[in-house]
């Protein structure tokens, strides 16, 4: 009876409470920072039965922070008593295909620079892109979409998508800013996607309107990544990221991609990448010759980094008119050698290996998104669903990383834990407040010259009767704790 009966009645009570007493509160305090309500609402005036965007996505963001992992888990939980909305109102709005879910990203990208930019004492880090992709593997086949990929870690193909991501390293802290959904074609014509013909007819399908932010979504799932990769890159700069680097690994860095940020011209922008290919030509020395025979004629230039424990090579070469310093890396007499190529001329090598360090951040973001925020395992058949799953997972992750930032925590995982005792915290103060309130509500029944607001009102006035029901209250909170 307490769920959603006396939710505003509780509210009410802790409006007058004080600031300490609030900080457990974290469906207002995680979103508090980003300011959803200013917002020019990128949602086309979205409102769902009564229930505005702003409360169901928000509820949906701190959804993981809460122990439940589905919102039908949330929906028959006490959490339930911040929103009257059932889980169909949750199904749509994650169905839909009018949402943008790209510009409600960058709209909490945007508020993370503004609020650290705020507390910086120090402009001057060096700030990078970072592309890389992740396997996000599925259960469903009658999932939209779904193909099979290929997974590099087991050399196998896999039921699922390809997931690519733009991060962003400020100096500090890593984000994510941007991503799309990727599928694999193959070669074998009898089986598109690696699927069976009839697999593919049993999947879902949904029609939607060509100009929809939704399209767009589904148009990006057959081409290519580097293409995808290139958008992205465009698209932070002009929302106004300071960019230095683009930091990125052996499968991206590609002549495309040099000459894509090459041409950048709102900013001076830098490639570092790792390189494969082997048939690729450059022109070093008045020679066209490719990289082993580049570092074959360089070999008595071997130096050796103490630092890094590394031996180098390191050369200039030219590729479609442009200079780029191209790098050779090996651990040890016997080591394999790497290849990175640079498009900024003034670097070091160190320098160079330590810029390109920071790309293990992305790294990191997946990992803990798949491990503590559920990336890649909502199961909906509908792929508008997996978009907003996944967009709403990074805003999760922002969150976290902007908590990790300023409460000083040593992990995101330290982040998580304590985010969820807190909220567990909060179920227990909901529950016994909600309970004060149904004491309450009896006494004036029983006694109708006593009326429920005055009295409400005559308690939270008198300091000694509001100790001592504060005391109450946080003594069973630390009994439960201690339980």
């Amino acid at each position: 009876m307490l769920h959603t009966k006396d939710i505003t009645n509780v509210r009410e009570l802790k409006n007058s409470f004080s600031h300490s007493d609030q900080n457990a509160d974290l469906f207002f305090d995680l979103m508090a920072p980003f300011k959803t309500g200013n917002w020019k609402n990128p949602m086309v005036g979205l409102k769902i039965k009564g229930y505005s965007f702003q409360s169901i996505i928000s509820v949906l963001i701190v959804l993981p922070f809460t122990g439940q992992k589905t919102v039908r888990g949330f929906i028959h939980s006490w959490f339930s008593c911040v929103i009257e909305a059932q889980k169909d109102v949750f199904y749509r709005l994650m169905n839909s295909s009018t949402i943008c879910w790209r510009v409600l990203l960058y709209r909490f990208v945007t508020d993370f620079n503004r609020i650290v930019a705020a507390a910086s004492q120090h402009g001057n880090e060096v700030k990078c892109l970072i592309l890389d992709d992740s396997l996000l593997p599925k259960t469903g086949k009658k999932i939209e979409f779904m193909g099979r990929v290929w997974d590099h870690v087991r050399q196998t193909s896999v039921l699922g998508f390809k997931l690519l991501v733009l991060g962003y390293f400020d100096g500090t802290s890593f984000i994510p800013v941007d991503f799309s959904f990727h599928r694999e074609k193959g070669r074998n014509k009898q089986k598109p996607y690696g699927m069976p013909k009839r697999s593919l007819n049993k999947q879902y399908k949904k029609q939607r309107d060509k100009k929809s932010a939704a399209a767009k979504r589904v148009g990006e799932l057959d081409k290519s990544k580097i293409k995808c990769g290139i958008k992205m890159i465009k698209r932070a700069i002009s929302k106004g990221l300071k960019v230095d680097y683009v930091l990125c690994d052996s499968w991206f860095t590609s002549l495309e991609l040099i000459e894509a940020i090459s041409s950048i011209k709102k900013q001076t922008v830098h490639l570092i990448g790792m390189y494969k290919t082997a048939k690729t030509k450059f022109e070093c020395k008045g020679m066209e010759l490719t990289t082993k025979q580049i570092r074959e004629q360089n070999r008595k230039n071997i130096k050796r980094c103490r630092r890094l424990g590394l031996q180098y090579i390191q050369t200039s070469v030219w590729v479609n008119g442009r200079q780029l310093k191209m790098f050779f890396s090996r651990k040890g007499n016997n080591g394999k050698w790497r290849v990175f190529l640079c498009s900024d001329r003034t670097l070091s090598f160190i320098k160079m290996m330590q810029l390109y360090q920071i790309r293990w951040g992305i790294e990191v973001f997946f990992k803990e998104c798949k491990q503590l925020l559920g990336l890649g395992k909502c199961q909906s058949n509908d792929f508008d669903a997996q978009i907003g799953h996944t967009t709403i997972v990074m805003i999760s992750f922002i969150l976290m990383t902007l908590r990790h930032r300023f409460d000083q925590y040593e992990t995101k995982g330290g982040v998580f834990v304590h985010t969820q005792q807190e909220m567990l915290s909060l179920r227990l103060s909901e529950r016994l407040w909600g309970l004060l309130v149904e004491v309450l509500k009896i006494i004036t029944e029983l006694f109708e010259e006593v009326d429920e607001q005055e009295l409400v009102s005559r308690i939270i006035n008198n300091q000694e009767a509001w100790a001592k029901l504060r005391s109450i209250i946080q003594g069973r909170d630390v009994c439960q704790q201690a339980a």
